[in-house]
Order: structure tokens, then C-alpha cells, then sequence
């Protein structure tokens, strides 16, 4: 259960209303709860959505890569709403759903490739320890130039950031936000 209210557009102060029509223009649906909850600072609300528009749609990283990280960050942090939301966004971009369905397999399941385990990895240990391994950064350096990896750290760090909003808030998951 959320731990702080809501905000509705109307809700916000006049000069920053352009901001939930960026975010259902962008989602082509209603503004989700963790940007709702966020419009508490507006002013901060506004560089955390430039931040993420640009790890998502302006960084080189293979999307499919990011979600991978981005899935594991939300599984092993218990951010049930990251999962989902990330795993909608991993469809999107041409993860297979059987990779999907894998996750908690990563290791061991014959659907993950190196790349991904160390991608995996990656985000496993920058989430869990805050450093990483040398042979982990290694893997990853392995197959990706240095502006890819540093978009990888940069993807995994902010959405370490949103489920440290996320689970503290107690943002729930939209009604309508399900697994696709």
C-alpha cells in the first residue's frame, strides 16, 4: 500500500502539468503510480523522467541487454513493480518470452547466451554488493565498447534509484499492469 498519496495532474502546480501529458503521451495510457507519487517534488520529477527517457530511448546499449539488467535489478530487489513493468518493456524489445519465463534460471537455462549471463551478473552484483568483480566487469567488457558498458552501469544505477523510491513509497502496481 502506497505510503504516500497520488498526485492527478490538476494536482500539480500550473508550470509543471506538461509533465503527466509527456508521461501518457509517451505511455499512451495514464500516468503511472511511482510518476504520481514522484510529482511530490516536481521540479525533481521532471530531471528523473529526463534521466530515464534518455537511458532508454537515447543510449547505443542493446535494448534487450538493458532489460535483461533492469529484470534482474527488479527481481532480486522484490520491486514487483519494476518486474513487470520491465518485463512488458523486455517484450517490447524482442526479448523472447521464454527468456523471460527463464529468469530466475539465468545460470543454468540453455535460453541465456554469455552476453546475457554477464549482463545478468552485472546487475546482480552492482545491485547486491555496489562493486563489482573484475571477472564480471571483464565478461562485460568482453563484447561491448566502453560508451555501452558505461550505459549499462548508468541504466543499472538509476533503476536502483527507482526501486529505492519504489519499495520505501510502497508504490503499488497499477490495477491494470500485468505480465504481457
Amino acid at each position: 500500500m502506497a505510503r504516500v498519496p497520488y498526485l492527478n495532474r490538476e494536482d500539480l502546480p500550473e508550470e509543471y502539468r506538461y509533465l503527466f501529458d509527456r508521461l501518457t503521451a509517451e505511455s499512451k495510457g495514464p500516468v503511472g503510480n511511482l510518476f504520481r507519487a514522484l510529482a511530490h517534488t516536481p521540479r525533481l520529477l521532471r530531471r528523473f523522467m529526463g534521466l530515464g527517457s534518455d537511458l532508454r530511448y537515447k543510449t547505443e546499449l542493446d535494448p534487450r541487454l538493458r532489460e535483461l539488467a533492469l529484470l534482474a535489478v527488479g527481481r532480486i530487489t522484490g520491486a514487483e513493480y519494476e518486474f513487470v513493468h520491465h518485463w512488458n518493456l523486455a517484450l517490447r524489445a524482442g526479448v523472447p518470452r521464454e527468456k523471460l519465463e527463464a529468469l530466475a534460471e539465468w545460470e543454468t537455462s540453455p535460453a541465456f547466451d554469455d552476453h546475457d549471463r554477464a549482463v545478468i551478473r552485472y546487475a546482480i552484483e552492482a545491485t547486491s554488493n555496489i562493486k563489482v568483480s573484475d571477472s564480471t566487469w571483464n565478461a562485460v567488457k568482453s563484447f561491448i565498447d566502453t560508451r555501452r558498458l558505461l550505459e549499462l552501469v548508468e541504466n543499472v544505477a538509476y533503476y536502483n534509484m527507482v526501486v529505492r523510491v519504489l519499495l520505501p513509497c510502497g508504490v503499488d502496481l497499477e490495477p491494470d499492469a500485468k505480465k504481457g
